[in-house]
């Protein structure tokens, strides 16, 4: 009996393992055939991808960052196109004496700038930019970034040729897109912001360090022919960010340039630098009689979350003759809260300011009581002087002192709109007052 019970239970055994290895049999023959036709499916895929492209073609993914732009996979190749519209609005009240001596100021619109580029990176070695204003002004199209440049040269990190910035202050270098007023300071009255030239730049210690070298002979503004005269002029930047903490929100920056130029045909110019280029110039030395001039300037910026400093100082020394030299100068130094709790943001590999960025974009279906969709709200106040005289070496160009009121509202960080009001004190070159000017001025602001 036990022989036969256990007979029964070896062969029922038996039968389920049967049927367990023919299920299994059947199963990994189905697995196989699934993994044959997914194969298949994938090599006709591959093979459709294939001929999309032909030989040496790349596919191109764009997408938008700020900006609209394009790369191959292997980011061998980088472009983006793109523009910014600044329009301007002015509306102004002078002295007495301003209007008596200097004259009565218009109210007006102007486009301050309509520009557009395109810029790229081919190989992951040579880049370029092209970039012209067409803001309809007396000069017409003019180019502004137009330059060929080589990347990755081992210690001198970049090599750039054409028209293009000089490396000189922090207020000139930062894009006047993220400017926090609507025209640089007065400093920038000894800085002519774009030449024709070579430069080499580069940064180091985790881009806490950047230094520039910028050689250029002066060139006229007339685009696309620049006519070379007078010697060779070099300009050169260092920054260095001694601090700046993990999430960028707090940082200090400081910085120094120095720029050597000859006088061309022995005569210089200096301009005053305006709050509104709606108006005319009203400060200026005229055709000084001079051999060569040295700027240097000092800047430096504090950023503490929300809150914000910046200034700079900025002296000229004009060598006239062998024992002439004349010196002008101009100072600025401003403040800026965000009422939103944004911050100032920095750019470590340039050494500039960077693009704002509001915590909550504009929107019409936020709460705005609840502080949603508001956009950001910056409150600004420079004060700043400048001083074209010296009576020592024979040089009266006028003096000009100026406090500024900044609102800033920054619907995105593409788009804001700003308000100035300027007040300015004016003293001529002999020393006597010229009145005060007050400017009122918005800007409607886009770039793309």
């Amino acid at each position: 009996m036990e022989k036969s019970v256990i007979k029964k239970v070896f062969f029922l055994g038996l039968m389920i393992a049967l049927t367990g290895w023919l299920s299994h049999s059947k199963a990994e023959a189905s697995d196989s055939k699934r993994i044959e036709r997914l194969e298949k499916r994938l090599e006709i895929m591959e093979e459709r991808e294939r001929s999309r492209y032909r030989k040496g073609e790349k596919e191109i993914l764009t997408y938008y960052k700020n900006g609209f732009k394009m790369r191959t996979r292997d980011n061998q190749f980088k472009f983006q196109v793109g523009g910014r519209i600044m329009h301007d609005w002015g509306f102004f009240n002078e002295s007495d004496t301003f209007e008596s001596t200097i004259g009565q100021q218009e109210n007006g619109a102007r486009f301050r700038r309509v520009r557009f580029f395109m810029a790229g990176i081919l190989y992951n070695l040579m880049k370029f930019k092209f970039d012209i204003d067409v803001d309809g002004g007396s000069n017409g199209v003019t180019f502004k970034d137009m330059y060929i440049g080589i990347t990755h040269i081992p210690i001198l990190g970049n090599f750039q040729v054409g028209h293009f910035k000089r490396p000189a202050s922090l207020d000139s270098v930062t894009s006047s897109k993220y400017l926090t007023f609507i025209e640089r300071s007065l400093t920038n009255t000894f800085f002519k912001t774009r030449n024709t030239g070579f430069a080499f730049f580069n940064h180091a210690l985790d881009q806490r360090l950047t230094w520039s070298v910028f050689v250029n002979k002066e060139t006229s503004e007339r685009p696309p022919d620049f006519r070379i005269d007078g010697d060779w002029n070099v300009t050169s930047r260092v920054t260095g960010l001694p601090y700046i903490t993990e999430d960028g929100k707090s940082w200090v920056h400081l910085g120094a340039s120095w720029s050597y130029e000859k006088a061309t045909d022995n005569q210089v110019t200096f301009r005053g630098a305006r709050d509104t280029e709606i108006t005319s110039t009203f400060l200026t030395t005229g055709a000084i009689a001079a051999r060569k001039f040295n700027i240097v300037g000092l800047e430096g910026a504090v950023n503490w979350n929300q809150f914000g400093l910046q200034g700079e100082y900025v002296i000229t020394d004009v060598q006239r003759d062998e024992n002439t030299n004349g010196q002008l100068d101009a100072f600025y130094i401003q403040g800026s809260w965000y009422l939103t709790g944004e911050n100032r943001r920095y750019s470590k590999r340039k050494g500039v300011i960077a693009r704002f960025k509001p915590n909550q974009n504009f929107s019409w279906n936020k709460k705005w009581s609840q502080g949603r969709g508001t956009g950001a709200l910056q409150l600004a106040v420079r004060y700043a002087e400048l001083d074209l005289n010296d009576q020592s070496a024979g040089i009266a160009g006028g003096e000009q002192k100026s406090l500024t009121l900044g609102l800033n509202w920054e619907l995105n960080p593409v788009s804001r709109v700003m308000y100035n009001y300027v007040h300015a004190d004016f003293t001529s070159g002999i020393e006597t007052d010229n009145g005060i000017l007050d400017s009122n001025i918005i800007r409607f602001q886009i770039d793309w």
